[in-house]
């Protein structure tokens, strides 16, 4: 968290000396949230849930500027709603909230030709696109006789394990977000953006699912009884130890759809 506070300080100190006229914006969105990972094999908009976010934004170019986020959803998925039968009999389910900070380029297409003097010059509207870094906290959890366990402590893929194969994974991940949307100007000083991003992740572990079954008898040692119950969730029991539990071959994302509504901060904005 620390490293990506410092590269948006550097990065706004950078681009403030690109421009002596500084205009700033303030936003708040709203919005949802969608998940992509283990336990989707398909859109579903029963798991698309609200998320919200806060953004700072200042314009270095007629086109271009560096925003500030903040945004927070909660994402979850089950196979129960799975179209494959293969997923059913697995019968794993997760929830986890998602709490992201970062740091985007935007680039407008439409020039704002009266840029850094008012925001009257502003193109009404823009398309838009944007990418940056993004910092983002998870926590994936699962309900077991009416009560929600977080799982990650429980290793249930065996991470805890002496000699497993398969590492601990950090709550605490790197992303990277990019997306397109529109940018409106309703006045001088408000404004509405639409927007879509996808956050490319570097975990696979969203949903807390990505390997193999592990060795039940060295779970329940390790973590407990419980581990092994919520590790293994089928109705009889089927999968053994080695079992594909999930597939390896691709991380988990979350697309981030947001309204947000702007104002527009500039000591040289004027009516003229």
């Amino acid at each position: 968290m620390k490293t990506l506070f410092t590269f948006l300080l550097l990065a706004l100190t950078g681009i403030s000396g690109l421009v002596a006229q500084r205009s700033h914006s303030f936003g708040t969105g709203i919005g949802t949230i969608y998940y992509y990972g283990d336990l989707t094999d398909r859109f579903n908009n029963s798991l698309v849930r609200p998320a919200g976010s806060i953004t700072y934004s200042k314009y270095f170019l007629p086109t271009m500027s560096f925003r500030f986020a903040a945004s927070y959803g909660e994402i979850g998925a089950t196979d129960a709603m799975a179209l494959e039968n293969p997923r059913r009999v697995r019968n794993l389910h997760f929830r986890s909230s998602i709490a992201e900070v970062s740091g985007s380029v935007v680039y407008e297409f439409i020039r704002d030709k009266n840029f850094g003097n008012s925001w009257v010059g502003k193109p009404h509207f823009s398309p838009l696109v944007f990418a940056g870094v993004a910092m983002f906290h998870f926590n994936p959890q699962a309900r077991y006789d009416g009560e929600w366990y977080d799982l990650q402590p429980l290793g249930t893929e065996g991470q805890f394990i002496p000699g497993s194969t398969v590492g601990p994974y950090s709550r605490l991940q790197v992303a990277v977000p990019f997306g397109a949307g529109i940018s409106l100007r309703l006045s001088e000083f408000a404004g509405v953006n639409f927007e879509m991003g996808y956050r490319v992740t570097f975990t696979d572990y969203l949903d807390d699912v990505s390997t193999v079954y592990p060795d039940f008898a060295a779970l329940a040692e390790v973590s407990g009884p419980l581990a092994v119950e919520l590790s293994e969730r089928s109705a009889d029991g089927r999968f053994n130890p080695g079992d594909q539990r999930g597939n390896t071959g691709a991380n988990d994302g979350y697309f981030f759809t947001m309204v947000t509504v702007t104002y527009y901060l500039s000591k040289f904005a004027s009516r003229d």
